[in-house]
Order: structure tokens, then sequence, then C-alpha cells
């Protein structure tokens, strides 16, 4: 996908995604259709009284086609399975992510690919 030729966003998380771009927050809704990916976990004991499971990621649920000019926003598990370029991710890294006083993230600062 040419970035140039990107005309909107497909919101396909839960969350609105706010980016920081320059001193303005640019804010994306939710577009009522979430993106998931299916895990299998198999249970291999607790930690003190705490079940723990091995889980694998399976199959992605949800993911539409690519639409010329669409980018569809999807969480960074999402987006590491489906390695398309149409496919991103907020980027909640350290630097990436804007933080508030309690540590809670409420914007980031760029999209995220995984190729």
């Amino acid at each position: 996908m040419d970035l140039k030729r990107v005309k909107s966003f497909r919101n396909m998380t839960p969350h609105v995604v706010a980016f920081l771009v320059g001193d303005t927050f640019i804010k994306v809704e939710p577009s009522g259709d979430v993106v998931r990916v299916n895990q299998q976990c198999e249970p291999v004991g607790n930690v003190l009284g705490i079940p723990v499971s091995v889980c694998t990621d399976g199959e992605i649920r949800g993911l539409p086609e690519p639409e010329e000019g669409v980018v569809i926003i999807v969480s960074s598990v999402v987006a590491k399975l489906a390695r398309r370029a149409d496919v991103l991710s907020p980027d909640t890294s350290d630097d990436g992510a804007i933080r508030n006083g309690k540590g809670d993230i409420i914007g980031v600062r760029r999209l995220q690919m995984f190729l």
C-alpha cells in the first residue's frame, strides 16, 4: 500500500485511538467491528493458587480484505499476525505512547507496521 494514497482510517479496535499531530490530538472513533485473534490455551499449573495457561495465537477473526486508500487500525497482536501494509496498530512503546499523570495512555505519536 502506498501510504501517500491513504484517504481514511477504519478503527477496528474497541477503543477511540488518539494521535498527537503537531499540537493537536486527532481522534479516530471505533468502527463498531473488532478484529481479534483466536487463542488456544492449555492449563499448565498455578502460581499461588492462580491458574496459568500456555496460549498460542490462532487465526485472525474479522479482518476485512484490503480496500484501496483505507488503513485498518487494529491491536499490535493482530497487526503482527496479519503482516499486511494496510493493517497498522497504534505504537504504544515507551517513546510512541503519550501518558497522563497516572500513567494511562491518552494517545500515540505514530502507527506501527509489521511486514
